[in-house]
């Protein structure tokens, strides 16, 4: 394959995010959590009126409540990186476009099988017996939705990628595995 394909040996990586569906349990953390912003500001007034301090509790709500705020919305903003660079398949956990937590690192050759999630598939997947399950897709209802076996090296587990490849990820993919989707 030539060297402008952009994923060939020696070439330059290739990424791309998922940002985590609308469901109803990230509808059902954004309201749980708005509530505890709102329960949080009510104990602040309720204190503060039942002691002398209530000025400088006052003072303290809009700083405390900006800071918790910053500390966990970030958790109703999930986002999947996919990076393919000479071989080597890293995915990672964005929250809040802030902190990133790499899930796995895994060599494309080590992946014994590549295929298409779905009730056709239900089976096989059932029969691999996967020690460690990954899921770092929008949604298990995803169109786009793929799975990768492998074993990993260090541990020994049997492991499930849950993702969603597109066209040139897929063609990186085979491009660096073939054997992968034909099994």
């Amino acid at each position: 394959m030539n060297s402008d394909s952009g994923f060939g040996s020696g070439g330059s990586p290739y990424e791309y995010t998922v940002a985590e569906a609308k469901s109803k349990t990230l509808t059902l953390k954004k309201i749980g959590l708005i509530a505890a912003y709102i329960l949080w500001a009510a104990v602040f007034f309720i204190v503060g009126a039942s002691t002398r301090l209530f000025i400088y509790l006052i003072a303290l709500v809009p700083i405390s409540l900006w800071i918790i705020v910053w500390l966990t919305w970030k958790y109703t903003q999930v986002e999947y990186e996919y990076s393919y660079f000479t071989g080597a398949l890293t995915v990672s956990r964005i929250l809040g476009n802030r902190t990133r937590k790499k899930l796995l690192n895994v060599r494309i050759q080590e992946l014994a099988a590549i295929f298409p999630y779905g009730d056709a598939n239900a089976s096989r997947l059932e029969a691999y017996g996967a020690e460690n399950v990954i899921f770092a897709a929008s949604s298990q209802s995803a169109e786009n939705l793929y799975v990768a076996l492998w074993q990993d090296n260090e541990s020994g587990k049997r492991c499930v990628l849950f993702f969603e490849p597109n066209e040139k990820a897929i063609k990186i993919l085979k491009y660096y595995n073939m054997s992968a989707f034909s099994k």
